[in-house]
């Protein structure tokens, strides 16, 4: 069975300022397809924790995006609480919540995230369809889901391994509080918190930029960026964020 990594010492590794984040969305993604294609889900909040090398908290900004072109389907709601009419007020324009984000990586930070890679392939469809760059190759990300893997020791079904834990699942392994689960601000706030947990028990935790083994064919043929990983959003955390 795996067996997480730990760290060794590597005085020139470089050192990272860090920024949890979690995004929730209209829908569920269809892996099979680029971020952007038509259908694939939106951003409908955005949470960002910058943090210390350390994991140390010292800012927290939540964006909820108001709906244009799009509405949100009745079971991401059923999962993460937004409706159509709160998002239409308190909402603001999906470039606020992009331009936050571009600066977090003009900062140099990595990201921390509980499933990073349907989170980065959020914001890479969104910053597409705004016609801005998406950014793939200059962010770095932790993905604390997958480092939990090795941790939390949870059996898969057919005995062979160990699965993805969920968030509530690798929460409780620390014997950590779950704030506001399956929202933004709440998962944001756990991802950092588990990385925190992780980095004491000296698991590896440098950041990476994650390609996908077979990327759409589409992509494939422009030469287009990678996408995520294969979706692991339903076993790991409910499905809609």
């Amino acid at each position: 069975m795996p067996k997480e990594k730990t760290k060794e010492l590597d005085l020139e590794a470089p050192i990272y300022a860090w920024c949890g984040f979690d995004t929730e969305t209209s829908g569920l993604f269809d892996f099979s397809k680029p971020a952007d294609a038509p259908g694939q889900p939106r951003l409908a909040a955005l949470s960002l924790v910058r943090c210390t090398p350390g994991f140390a908290i010292t800012d927290q900004k939540l964006f909820y995006i108001k709906p244009v072109g799009w509405t949100m389907e009745p079971g991401a709601q059923a999962v993460n609480g937004l409706s159509q009419e709160f998002l239409l007020e308190h909402g603001v324009p999906v470039a606020e919540a992009l331009d936050a984000y571009e600066n977090v990586i003009k900062e140099g930070r990595a990201f921390v995230a509980f499933n990073a890679q349907f989170d980065t392939k959020v914001m890479r469809a969104e910053f597409r369809r705004a016609g801005r760059p998406d950014f793939f190759e200059s962010t770095p990300n932790l993905c604390v889901m997958r480092k939990c893997i090795g941790v939390c020791k949870i059996p898969k079904a057919n005995g062979r391994g160990y699965k993805f834990p969920k968030l509530a699942e690798a929460m409780a392994h620390f014997k950590l509080p779950q704030p506001e689960a399956h929202t933004a601000a709440g998962d944001a706030l756990s991802a950092v918190m588990i990385a925190r947990m992780l980095s004491q028990i000296g698991i590896d935790l440098s950041p990476e930029v994650h390609y996908a083994k077979n990327r759409p064919a589409d992509e494939r043929q422009a030469g287009a960026p990678s996408e995520g990983a294969e979706s692991v959003r339903d076993e790991a955390d409910g499905g809609a964020g």
